[in-house]
């Protein structure tokens, strides 16, 4: 245990230890009968539209109890807050106490490499050979038009640059093929994609280790757009205060995630097979059937009645869209300052966006032209441009959190004619239901929209309607039994 210089502790969050502290804040649910075919992804996906309780899959059709499906781990800030061990009390409270933390990360990640350690309740189990059955875990048909049982939806795949030391974690979706073989789909911006393909280019088949239920803090960050050349392994480390344990793999040699669930080894051999649809995080099947690579598992290591961490992407708001929006408003507001973006007061990635297709900017105005020099750099940032569509600059009375006063501005400081700028050719990806997808395409690009909703810089504008604080406060006091 980590104790910074803020005073308070900072650990590693466990599945397990997750699952009971979730359980005192009432917020668990354990559903017992459903089945891995369509049942466990509807539960998921109707649970995180209304509900949102965390969801402990048990006694699932074709299993034996205690092989185990955990969805809804991430839904509120009370459970990502949970998750990391930053108390916050609201979306915005969270976001800043990020920023704290993803600064030191900057500045200390490589001091935080993993630490390898000889044992783990992960070895209670390992599998090798012929006694490999990756159908022994029940992994859900999520959707009523996915192309197959996913495994992967919400894992840490680990790879590592051919040519470096660099050892990357990323969180791609994994598709069952047979009993030794899975499919993975790796868009191309991502690391997990220039590892693989270097190896193929040689040659070589590519080393893989995917942990399907790594511990949180792992998989939150290997979901983020961590800097190029950074191990996931090490900013997470240095996020939590603490260096996450790691095992040492048998047979690729790669690091394993100590605190797994569930965990393979194997090899990307350059051969490829159908795989998709897949109901994905824009809410489409987009992208189809697809052409990906396969994965030939060597190694398979399992905890005593197991949990596999999975979820059903989809509309938003579903099962892991919110987790991502603190994380990555805290890393662009963070970018924006970094590279001298002054007076930033708020940053809010929209769950409704997928915390990527809506950004929204709170700014003071400190110059003329500050927001279109701010609207530009979001529109084109790697940290945004990925599955990006609408940036919105907003003053710094808006809460940029708040779609109401965000539409609001939208509707009272815009003039169409003059508010909104279009960028062209910034990267994109085949699962926008809007790519063009053509035969042996594999790069996309499209287009994004900079809107302006702020006063004119240094020109009148009308008095906002607003009761003023002292106001309020009279009223509240006088008239308690109307504002309880």
């Amino acid at each position: 245990m980590f104790k910074n210089s803020k005073s308070y502790y900072i650990y590693t969050m466990n599945i397990r230890d997750f699952i009971e502290r979730v359980r005192e804040l009432g917020l668990l649910r354990e559903v017992k009968g459903a089945s891995w075919d369509l049942e466990i992804g509807a539960i998921t996906d109707l649970n995180a539209k209304r509900r949102k309780f965390t969801l402990l899959f048990d006694e699932i059709k074709d299993y034996p109890k205690g092989y185990r499906v955990l969805t809804g781990a991430l839904l509120d800030y009370r459970r990502v807050s949970l998750a990391l061990n930053l108390p916050a009390n609201s979306d915005i409270e969270l976001v800043k106490k990020l920023r704290e933390r993803l600064a030191y990360a900057s500045k200390e990640y490589a001091n935080y490499s993993p630490r390898e350690v000889s044992d783990s309740p992960l070895l209670e189990n390992v599998d090798v050979g012929e006694k490999v059955d990756l159908f022994k875990f029940p992994s859900p048909k999520w959707h009523e038009h996915d192309g197959g049982r996913y495994i992967g939806t919400a894992d840490a795949v680990v790879t590592k640059d051919p040519e470096s030391e660099w050892v990357n974690v990323g969180a791609y979706r994994v598709m069952l093929v047979d009993k030794n073989r899975l499919a993975i789909f790796i868009d191309s911006p991502h690391h997990g994609r220039i590892h693989m393909e270097k190896y193929l280019r040689q040659g070589k088949k590519c080393p893989i280790v995917i942990s399907f239920s790594p511990p949180l803090d792992l998989f939150i960050f290997s979901g983020m757009e961590v800097p190029q050349g950074v191990s996931e392994y090490n900013f997470s480390g240095a996020v939590t205060g603490k260096r996450v344990d790691v095992l040492r793999g048998e047979d690729t040699g790669l690091p394993i995630p100590a605190e797994s669930e569930i965990a393979i080894e194997g090899y990307i051999t350059g051969e490829l097979t159908d795989e998709g649809p897949f109901g994905e995080f824009m809410g489409y099947y987009a992208g189809g059937r697809m052409k990906n690579p396969v994965i030939e598992v060597k190694r398979v290591y399992y905890r005593n009645d197991p949990i596999l961490l999975g979820t059903t992407p989809g509309i938003p708001p579903y099962d892991y869209s919110y987790f991502r929006c603190p994380i990555r408003s805290a890393m662009i507001w963070d970018m924006l300052e970094r590279i001298g973006i002054r007076d930033v007061k708020g940053v809010w990635a929209h769950e409704v966006g997928f915390s990527r297709a809506l950004v929204v900017v709170a700014i003071k105005q400190a110059f003329a032209g500050h927001q279109t020099m701010l609207g530009h750099i979001l529109a084109i940032s790697p940290l945004t441009s990925y599955g990006g569509r609408y940036v919105i600059v907003v003053d710094e009375d808006i809460d940029p959190s708040d779609l109401n006063q965000v539409v609001w501005a939208l509707c009272t400081r815009t003039d169409p004619a003059n508010s909104i700028e279009v960028v062209k050719n910034v990267p994109s990806t085949p699962l926008d239901p809007m790519a063009e997808r053509k035969e042996n395409v594999k790069e996309y690009v499209s287009s994004r929209a900079i809107i302006y909703a702020t006063k004119p810089f240094n020109k009148s504008f009308p008095l906002e309607i607003k009761v003023s604080e002292d106001l309020v406060k009279k009223i509240k006091e006088n008239w308690s039994e109307i504002f309880q």
